[in-house]
């Protein structure tokens, strides 16, 4: 059990220097919101990798238990939640460690005052946000439709679930990956 808690932290901490060290040809370096939305995919498709290996194993609830399968479909979006949440945690401290050794502050300010200016929201930040939802809950939208077909069809309640369970994944990374293209091309059409 620790043993594989160490392998996720070392493999955590190797996607977080490759971000780190991300370069674009067009600027000298990745816009940070943008780090931070490939480090937040990254821990997404891992988490939703990590259900689909339990649920595909031998251990999985069976197909007709629904309360069982509702359970561990709860249990994973408390675990991609609270991955969520340290990961974000870790990669303010990386960058903040990064900045401080690179600027040579010992007392952290400049750190603090960089993360501050670089993650301050304004009326782009918004638009990007508002368009990646909107496009991330569009798969959401199909896959609940894709889901009342499959239902129509003959599928088992099981499986309606996992699609609706698998369009909220898709949602997220669709999300953040739009995020990303956005904030890397420059922004938003319309602004």
């Amino acid at each position: 059990m620790f043993d594989s808690g160490f392998k996720i932290c070392y493999y955590m901490c190797n996607i977080l220097n490759i971000v780190l060290n991300l370069r674009d040809k067009r600027r000298e370096k990745m816009a940070l919101k943008s780090k931070r939305n490939i480090v937040i995919l990254t821990m997404g498709i891992l988490t939703a990798a990590g259900y689909v290996i339990y649920a595909a194993s031998g251990t999985a609830p069976k197909v007709g238990d629904l309360k069982a399968w509702a359970v561990v479909m709860l249990a994973a979006l408390g675990i991609a939640v609270g991955v969520q949440i340290v990961t974000q945690i870790i990669f303010h401290v990386a960058v903040s460690i990064r900045i401080t050794v690179k600027e040579g502050d010992m007392d952290g300010k400049a750190a603090e005052r960089i993360i501050k200016s670089e993650l301050r929201e304004d009326e782009r930040d918004k638009k990007i946000s508002l368009k990646a939802s909107h496009i991330g809950y569009s798969c959401v939208g199909i896959g609940f439709i894709a889901a009342l077909v499959a239902l129509a069809f003959g599928a088992a309640a099981l499986t309606a679930l996992h699609i609706l369970l698998g369009s909220g994944f898709a949602a997220a990374f669709v999300d953040g990956a739009t995020s990303i293209f956005l904030y890397e091309k420059g922004g938003t059409k319309n602004e």
